[in-house]
């Protein structure tokens, strides 16, 4: 009976890695092994010079290219200090907007469907093409917010997207309302919540914004995490709003727009230079998740102890 046992066992662990095998090799080819090769040739001597043949630096030498980019490169911090600044705001702004419309979204209602319906639309579009529409609207001569900024500013003429610090939030609004997918998956989830339990709250005297705050996001903190983590790191790669609307003028460079310029844009192609940016934004990238990961952890464990919903 052992022997069955184990035999029955042995094929199913080798059923299950058979099953695995496809998705392991995938990630192994297209995942894995680009990213040890980008965190390897980050210590090494690659440009236009050796760009068949990346040449390892030396132990003595090892960390030149990070160097050059801590010290040397002048657009390092600044697109840093935006990149983080991104990756918070999709956390602090762009979350609870979505988690507000989802709310709306899930009530009863002849209209709310017709609404969902007209709120996703925008969200279909590329956000390439968003780019060029937000160009349009910024555009000095013929765009819509100069005349609003005239209001309040007599005479303005200058373009916002060429001002340090406007130029920043006009790029950030581009992006940060528009929340389809992430509204998507929390109504997904709000939807999900047992019925029962919303009876019972009702019950308990716990309606409208009450059993939201004390019943469904408590439900939902899950999703919330994922999401959280998902619009940190799509704020913290932001690379097309950048491209498309300022090319990194007037203090907006992104991390991703430092490596384009470093491996493309260059004369002198850096690739060893660009990957070293790249290995920061993967080690950045990770540490955001787990900063997350430990935020959500530690609101949990605080409604435990003072005995609230999970």
């Amino acid at each position: 009976m052992k022997k069955k046992k184990n035999r029955l066992g042995i094929k199913r662990q080798l059923f299950i890695l058979a099953f695995l095998a496809p998705t392991i090799i995938a990630f192994c080819m297209f995942y894995l092994y680009p990213i040890i090769t980008v965190l390897a040739t980050s210590f090494c001597k690659w440009d236009y010079t050796n760009i068949q043949a990346p040449q390892f630096f030396g132990f003595a030498n090892l960390f030149e290219n990070y160097k050059y980019i801590f010290d040397t490169y002048p657009y390092f911090w600044e697109a840093l200090g935006n990149s983080l600044s991104w990756a918070l705001l999709g956390v602090v702004l762009q979350i609870p907007v979505a988690t507000l419309i989802a709310l709306a979204f899930s009530r009863k209602g002849r209209s709310v469907k017709i609404i969902r319906n007209i709120f996703i639309i925008p969200n279909m579009i590329s956000s390439a093409a968003l780019g060029m529409i937000f160009l349009q609207l910024y555009n000095p001569s013929y765009g819509i917010v100069n005349p609003v900024i005239r209001i309040f500013k007599e005479g303005f003429t200058d373009n916002i997207l060429l001002l340090k610090g406007p130029a920043f939030w006009a790029m950030t609004f581009s992006y940060i309302f528009f929340t389809g997918t992430t509204t998507l998956m929390i109504l997904g989830n709000i939807m999900a919540v047992p019925e029962e339990i919303k009876e019972a709250a009702k019950l308990d005297g716990a309606s409208g914004w009450k059993a939201d705050l004390y019943i469904t996001i408590p439900m939902i903190k899950d999703t919330l995490r994922t999401v959280s983590i998902l619009s940190a790191t799509s704020g913290f790669l932001l690379y097309n709003e950048v491209f498309f609307l300022t090319k990194g003028a007037a203090g907006t460079y992104s991390i991703s727009y430092v490596i384009r310029e470093l491996a493309i844009t260059s004369p002198r192609a850096q690739f060893g230079r660009a990957n070293s940016v790249a290995s920061i934004q993967i080690l950045v990238g990770m540490a955001i998740i787990f900063a997350i990961n430990l935020g959500y952890g530690a609101v949990g464990r605080r409604r435990l102890k003072k005995g609230g919903s999970l």
